[in-house]
């Protein structure tokens, strides 16, 4: 059991330590599932209330409702405050991970070629494989069965989970985060076509760069050009089962929700957000800050930042018009059914 104490969490520049008490906590909980050991996060009155019915001794409370819940936490030990709940997860519930993690090992079974270059403090699990020229920068960890392939590179504190796959001269930057089962460098989807409808390969002789503090989630593919690069650029996070095609750009801090996909030579600017289900056809451009609802199909460039959503993609406000207007289809149908035959406009 992970036990942190206060002293742990004083560190955080993003909390204001309201009292000092020497306190061990044993977890971080909900509040109606919290015990004495818990450490709780709480934005509402009716979270302190259910904490404290549970005797919690540890808050991370929000500036905005701290006036109004001091009085209820005068006789709790150790209260801190936050103007951001979230971002002070970010930095305590990485204490209290209990994920394991070999550290700065590798393991016997593991297959290295010789000419590979390992860094200092580099974790390597049971039976991946480093194969020839590959860089691995320090302090990483490569999960179980993962592959590098030939001249890879990977930059330091990067995180590659059980079952990755790297493809040959693809680089991944410092502090990314890759989960299992997905496939860096794949094979783009080229082909000619000849007059008889036989498909003949385009051989994809590119790479893919990805930026560095990347986060990919299970059962991503980001594919390798068919020339030169598909680049992912710095602090873009995606979810699970994301598709990204080859020679596709994707500008700096993209936030793309599960089952994103975006077609070949598509190039995105920065601070793009999806939810869920967006596709983007190939051979576009999309322009900074902008955001997409979940299951937009986007079918054109973009060059306004703003909301889009729908099929084809539209402002958000114009799709929102047109979703509100499907009920009355029907309606609008009959009622026009009946002005033709009124008409005798009919077939």
């Amino acid at each position: 059991m992970s036990q942190v104490h206060t002293s742990q969490i004083n560190s955080l520049s993003l909390l204001n330590n309201q009292k000092t008490s020497e306190m061990t906590f044993t977890e971080v909980s909900p509040p109606e599932n919290a015990q004495a050991g818990s450490l709780v996060f709480v934005s509402t009155l009716r979270m302190v209330e259910d904490a404290l019915k549970n005797g919690v001794m540890g808050f991370v409370v929000a500036e905005k409702i701290y006036d109004q819940a001091k009085e209820l936490l005068s006789e709790t030990p150790c209260v801190w405050t936050t103007k951001h709940i979230n971002g002070s997860m970010v930095e305590i519930l990485p204490l209290f991970d209990r994920k394991p993690r070999s550290q700065g090992k590798i393991h016997p079974s593991a297959l290295i070629d010789p000419t590979a270059r390992i860094g200092k403090n580099v974790s390597i699990d049971e039976y991946a494989v480093v194969k020839e020229n590959v860089v691995i920068a320090d302090n990483c960890w490569i999960g179980a069965h993962t592959v590098i392939e030939v001249s890879a590179s990977v930059g330091s504190h990067s995180i590659l989970a059980p079952h990755v796959v790297i493809g040959s001269f693809c680089e991944i930057g410092n502090s990314c985060r890759i989960s299992s089962h997905t496939t860096i460098g794949a094979d783009g989807f080229g082909y000619y076509t000849d007059h008889q409808n036989t498909h003949h390969k385009i051989a994809q002789i590119g790479k893919v760069i990805i930026e560095d503090s990347c986060e990919f989630g299970t059962h991503c593919s980001v594919d390798r050009a068919t020339l030169l690069e598909t680049r992912i650029k710095a602090g873009s996070k995606f979810d699970n089962y994301c598709h990204i095609a080859h020679n596709v750009v994707i500008g700096e801090n993209a936030l793309a929700a599960a089952g994103f996909m975006v077609s070949g030579s598509t190039i995105i600017g920065k601070n793009l957000v999806t939810g869920g289900g967006v596709h983007i056809v190939g051979h576009i451009n999309i322009t900074d800050n902008v955001v997409f609802a979940g299951n937009a199909g986007v079918t054109s460039s973009i060059d306004t930042p703003g909301v889009y959503g729908g099929f084809p993609h539209l402002p958000h406000k114009e799709n929102l018009k047109v979703l509100s207007s499907l009920a009355s289809l029907p309606k609008l149908r009959r009622q026009v059914a009946r002005l033709l035959k009124h008409l005798n406009l009919e077939d």
